[in-house]
């Protein structure tokens, strides 16, 4: 048997008539019929966005919406779009999608998981539609740090040589750490902390890195950090490709002041120590407990750093010494 109604169920934002199940039912069928209309009036701002682009978006046969970007081409398959809106218990994240370079369409393309941040009570639609124009407008959108797999992507695609990529990541970096590219010279050079400067060179067919270079205040001159830094360091994940290494060297000297071995590259942290006091006074400290052993320096992978690299760490060790004492 229904329960009588009481004054709060029955003065909610209108009158109802009917038992309290009723009515409830009733509530349960409105909310669904208010996501339903979103979605529509969100499915209609996707195809209002599609229809204005029509020249740099359009259908292929196999169902899939091909967005043209200003630094690629985009391929996305619509289907299992779909089929994800319709069932959002299936799967809980986009597919990834098809990247191809500017100049056209490749048979085997690279791909790249691209995530739209959704906001509380977002219609499908609404996030499909931030999708795509997130694509559409990727000169904007590639550097954001949440669409690190679309930037890494194209980088895949274009490196370092001049590229569409080249205004926007030039503009990026000249905005933020005060970077240059040298297309004559094939160098970026970017400030530091601390009054330091860096300067990458990665037009070397002999190498499988960067050569990395920094200048302190007032030198004319540069200084060698590595010759090819993916041989020459323990292959720490801080400088393992281009923006990570620009990302970390641009918080540096002054970063090394609080890191230990499995925050940054050991080799790296001791060569500038070597040449820093202020970082060499630190690390002394912890170079000359009773318990500090070069053999049992980990990695960042949890693993312990090969023979080699100890050998390079106990010469480095004595000259980051040598300088905290001068």
């Amino acid at each position: 048997m229904d329960e009588p109604m009481g004054l709060d169920e029955l003065f909610d934002d209108s009158f109802q008539s009917g038992t309290v199940q009723e009515i409830r039912r009733s509530r349960m069928h409105k909310s669904m019929m208010q996501v339903a209309r979103a979605a529509e009036r969100a499915s209609h701002l996707v195809m209002n966005i599609v229809e204005q682009n029509e020249g740099r978006m359009q259908l292929d046969e196999h169902n899939h919406l091909l967005i043209v970007g200003n630094l690629g081409i985009y391929r996305v398959d619509l289907g299992s779009f779909m089929t994800k809106f319709a069932n959002p218990f299936d799967y809980n994240s986009f597919d990834v999608v098809e990247v191809h370079p500017k100049n056209g369409l490749v048979k085997e393309p690279k791909t790249a998981c691209v995530q739209v941040q959704p906001q509380k009570d977002m219609p499908a639609y609404d996030l499909f539609a931030g999708y795509i124009l997130g694509l559409l407008n990727d000169e904007v959108t590639w550097l954001q740090e949440s669409l690190s797999p679309l930037r890494r992507t194209l980088f895949q695609i274009y490196g370092l040589a001049r590229s569409p990529l080249t205004p926007s990541l030039g503009q990026h970096f000249a905005d933020s750490i005060n970077g240059s590219f040298d297309f004559k010279q094939d160098t970026f050079t970017f400030s530091g902390t601390n009054g330091w400067k860096w300067r990458l060179h990665f037009g070397q067919p002999l190498a499988k890195g960067f050569k990395i270079e920094y200048q302190k205040p007032r030198q004319t001159w540069w200084n060698l950090l590595f010759d090819d830094h993916e041989r020459d360091s323990t292959g720490h994940y801080a400088i393992s490709g281009f923006f990570e290494t620009v990302e970390h060297l641009a918080k540096c000297p002054h970063l090394l002041r609080d890191v230990n071995d499995w925050s940054t590259d050991p080799i790296l942290l001791r060569k500038v120590a070597s040449d820093y006091p202020p970082v060499a006074k630190i690390l002394a400290e912890r170079l000359t407990k009773e318990d500090y052993d070069p053999s049992k320096i980990y990695t960042f992978y949890d693993e312990l750093l090969e023979e080699e690299h100890q050998g390079v760490v106990r010469e480095l060790d004595e000259l980051v010494l040598q300088r905290a004492y001068a």
